[in-house]
């Protein structure tokens, strides 16, 4: 098979076979994005998370949790598919059998969290293409500030402290955890 470079990949398809190892990738408006493999910090955060999330989703039956490898296709031509840290989508939304590609559509729930790199403005930008994309609720988590930014269609965006408690909302139904329960301890800490 032929070898792209990076540069002609535009679509969906085209990222879907993309193999640069150590690197993840998005498209944004046919645009890649290429971004650096996680730190310790930021992926044992995700997993925290991803763990309680996946813990009431699966125990409830409320559809299916995912990790920052799935890419969630929003846009087309030009393409723009966008890969969270973690993603719920609801049960009645999940196609009957498997479906090759990205998956179609946003989540429901998207979580980003920031790495060392990523600046506010940034996470900001980015909460808002999903909520424009159809995504019903964001939360952007900040391990070094040790905060939970909480977007919905329609609202203000919200900043959570590690004393105030996340809840899934309509979204998730039934989640609910305390920020400072989403942070590791010991060596882990910024």
């Amino acid at each position: 098979m032929p070898t792209m470079s990076n540069a002609a990949i535009t679509t969906a398809e085209q990222l879907l076979r993309l193999s640069e190892p150590g690197y993840r990738h998005e498209l944004v408006r046919g645009e890649l994005r290429r971004m650096s493999a996680a730190s310790p910090l930021h992926g044992a955060v995700g997993m925290r998370l991803a763990r309680r999330l996946a813990d009431l989703v699966e125990e409830h039956d409320l559809g299916a949790v995912f990790g920052a490898e799935t890419g969630f296709v929003l846009a087309r031509d030009p393409d723009t598919v966008l890969a969270p840290d973690v993603a719920f989508v609801r049960a009645d939304r999940l196609p009957a059998e498997a479906v090759p590609g990205f998956f179609p559509g946003p989540p429901d729930l998207a979580v980003e969290v920031l790495s060392p790199s990523d600046t506010a403005a940034a996470a900001g930008r980015k909460a808002r293409s999903w909520i424009a994309h159809g995504t019903r609720l964001v939360w952007v988590v900040d391990p070094v500030a040790r905060t939970v930014a909480v977007h919905r269609p329609r609202a203000e965006g919200r900043v959570l402290g590690v004393d105030d408690t996340l809840t899934g909302g309509h979204v998730v139904r039934g989640f609910r955890v305390t920020v400072r329960d989403l942070f590791p301890r010991g060596f882990l800490q910024p």
